[in-house]
């Protein structure tokens, strides 16, 4: 079993936390505001905003780690476990998703009309969800920030500390015409509490696989896409209104809702032990430097 560690070793995990934290608002939120500022909110550029996460954890790694820490970093990618793992989860969210969508249309009486675009059109998303929040922000989330929350608190606290600055993080987006999940605000917290309960056991069950938690967010994010969103003729328009709004016209939550539900069922099924739990933190691999 891993040794706790120290007092100071703790401090200096909480420093590099709030660096993490730190850099990775300014940098998202930076490029977001610019876009917002000068008007090019529609612009590719702002996608950079979307690897803050990842960008502020390779920075914050380097300033307190150097290069070493960096390949101890990218070590833990873990591409042939991450590999393991993606059909299973593509399989896992596309099943939650249809029958998700089935009974959350049944429940608001919407026709249920599950439409398959082709294969073209499935790769194209698996392969957008992988490079943009996939990539962009899984080596941050769980890669840095997750990996060592856990060493400073339980795992359920960890999870929650996470849910609380993705949240808080997304929320510039609404003002992009980019909000998260195009539905209000209030709901897409309900989504990401226990989805973000799933991350965390993922995440530990596979020791640490950053890969993993990429291509979860990959599948989850593609299959949503696909099977929980009504046509973009009816949905509504994302806009700061959003942050305010309870609930959508003419039953539009229903699919949404009925993923989210079953997400819920699952995470408290985690919550109180089954599937493992939420697992055990995998061992902390960078070596606690003294400063």
């Amino acid at each position: 079993m891993e040794e706790p560690f120290s007092n100071e070793a703790r401090r200096q995990l909480r420093r590099q936390l709030v660096a993490f934290f730190l850099t990775t608002f300014a940098f998202s939120w930076g490029i977001f505001a610019g876009a917002l500022a000068f008007d090019f909110a529609q612009s590719p550029i702002v996608i950079l905003g979307v690897w803050g996460p990842t960008v502020s954890a390779i920075f914050v790694t380097a300033i307190f780690y150097g290069k070493d820490g960096l390949k101890r970093f990218f070590a833990r990618m873990n591409v042939r476990q991450g590999l393991k793992w993606f059909l299973p989860l593509l399989g896992f969210f596309l099943e939650i998703g249809l029958f998700g969508r089935f009974i959350g249309s049944a429940a608001t009486g919407i026709e249920f009309e599950p439409t398959f675009w082709g294969w073209a059109w499935v790769a194209q998303v698996l392969i957008m969800q992988t490079l943009i929040p996939g990539l962009g922000e899984e080596f941050g989330w769980r890669g840095f920030a997750l990996q060592r929350l856990q060493h400073i608190m339980t795992p359920f606290r960890a999870t929650m500390v996470i849910a609380f600055f993705h949240l808080l993080w997304h929320a510039p987006t609404y003002w992009l015409g980019q909000g998260m999940h195009n539905v209000p605000m209030i709901w897409a917290v309900f989504f990401l509490l226990p989805w973000t309960v799933l991350f965390t056991w993922a995440y530990n069950k596979s020791r640490g696989s950053i890969m993993v938690s990429v291509f979860f967010h990959a599948t989850m994010g593609a299959t949503l896409s696909y099977t929980a969103f009504l046509p973009s003729e009816r949905a509504v328009p994302v806009s700061p209104d959003l942050i305010t709004m309870m609930w959508l016209p003419d039953g539009l939550m229903g699919p949404y809702l009925g993923v989210a539900v079953l997400y819920w069922l699952l995470a408290l099924y985690i919550l109180r032990g089954g599937l493992g739990g939420l697992g055990t933190p995998p061992k902390f691999e960078h070596p606690i430097q003294q400063r």
